[in-house]
């Protein structure tokens, strides 16, 4: 057999695009000359757009709500922040702050939900239609790095995200990408990452990045080896099927066909995971309800079990993108350790039991308890850091940035208080 016939499909492939060049260049209007090229365009374009207006009226504004947070958290006496209340009004039963705090969070992750769906929609309808979906079907750990492309852009919380993480999933992305991508956007989107260096003292705050970017790699290969997956890729597109001839589609009929596909995969996607976000929504309301001061102060404190205790919770709520934020700034104040703040601040921001839902049913069920897991090992190994640091090191680390302006003057306030109440 010749040389010619040896090529290896990567050869064939490399052939193949400079064939395409090629032809762009003797004849520009090539580049739209399929439908499924005039629909990626179109659809980039509109990921770009339904990006843009959710960063600009969901996500900038956020950060203001989050500020008030914190001011609500850290303050001499502690607020509700989001439906949640560390100090209960005695006068509220437990099925009404159960209510509350469920309906509140639905509300405030509306938006984060509604947007997700589109974009799942915008995936299966634009970008990947048919099944084409191979730039994401790499394996290990290239496959998580590709997740890491688009995952942090997204900046939605662990729950809104799953629409988004399975439609990649779906149109072919590999087990590890699709992890990434969820992981990415809800641990590594960049208002997480900034307002924890600004709230937070550097261990906590630095502790929460590595395990952010320790479980947006390691989380999905880990996943889909307990799977039987591991580094398993889709066959490499032959060459010439990687270079589709004109098919003499037009604009408008391409438009209107995705537009229809678009519509009718964003009510999929809704019918699909928007009941179980919300079951799971309240079943993450409930678990939050025994949060409080005393079983904070007992339960949560600097040793090995306080840990534990919090890489559990963590995974058993799912919270709206940076609740967890003035969430831990809280408990800290009332006497949480070091420790098991770190590790709850990774926990809580990287999955849930919407997560877990919501995946499983585009992933084996082996993958999805191998998510959880590493996800509870990787906050319980970010916690007993700094555990064994503080132990070296001898310090005792309030956990907070007194110097943040909020955080430093309701410690000067609680002090005053503590003194006042001894004399």
């Amino acid at each position: 057999m010749g040389a010619a016939g040896m090529r290896s499909p990567s050869d064939k492939a490399a052939a193949s695009a400079w064939r395409r060049l090629g032809r762009l260049a003797t004849d520009p209007g090539a580049i739209f000359d399929t439908a499924l090229k005039k629909k990626r365009a179109v659809g980039l374009l509109l990921l770009a757009a339904l990006l843009v207006l959710f960063v600009v009226f969901s996500r900038i504004p956020k950060l203001g709500e989050v500020q008030d947070d914190l001011e609500a958290a850290t303050g001499p006496q502690v607020e509700c922040f989001q439906g949640f209340c560390i100090e209960t009004d005695p006068d509220t039963t437990f099925l009404e702050r159960w209510w509350r705090f469920s309906l509140t969070y639905l509300r405030l992750v509306a938006a984060g939900m509604t947007f997700a769906f589109l974009v799942a929609g915008a995936i299966e309808a634009f970008i990947f239609p048919g099944f084409t979906g191979r730039e994401f079907a790499a394996g290990g750990l290239k496959g998580a790095l590709k997740g890491l492309i688009v995952g942090p852009a997204m900046t939605l919380c662990s729950a809104c995200i799953v629409p988004v993480s399975a439609a990649f999933r779906s149109r072919g992305a590999s087990i590890e990408a699709t992890i990434s991508i969820a992981q990415g956007s809800s641990t590594l989107n960049l208002p997480a990452l900034v307002m924890t260096a600004m709230v937070f003292a550097p261990m906590i705050g630095g502790t929460r990045i590595l395990l952010s970017v320790a479980g947006a790699i390691l989380i999905g290969p880990i996943a889909a080896l307990a799977a039987g997956q591991l580094g398993r890729s889709l066959p490499v597109v032959p060459a010439d099927e990687a270079s589709p001839q004109p098919d003499g589609s037009t604009w408008r009929e391409t438009l209107s066909e995705a537009g229809l596909a678009w519509l009718r995969s964003s009510l999929k996607y809704l019918l699909r995971l928007g009941p179980i976000m919300v079951i799971a929504g309240f079943a993450s309301g409930l678990v939050i309800q025994w949060i409080d001061a005393d079983t904070v102060s007992s339960l949560a404190g600097n040793h090995v079990a306080g840990v534990a205790i919090a890489a559990t919770v963590g995974l058993l709520i799912n919270v709206p993108l940076l609740f967890e934020i003035p969430l831990v700034a809280a408990l800290l104040l009332v006497g949480m350790g070091a420790a098991p703040a770190a590790t709850l601040l990774f926990t809580a921001a990287a999955a849930g039991p919407i997560t877990f839902w919501g995946l499983a049913r585009v992933m084996p069920k082996r993958a999805i308890a191998a998510f959880a897991a590493s996800a509870w090992v990787i906050g319980l190994a970010g916690g007993l850091g700094i555990l064994g640091l503080g132990a070296l090191t001898q310090t005792d680390e309030s956990g907070l940035r007194t110097r943040t302006p909020i955080v430093a003057e309701s410690l000067v306030t609680l002090e005053a208080l503590a003194q006042s109440s001894d004399v």
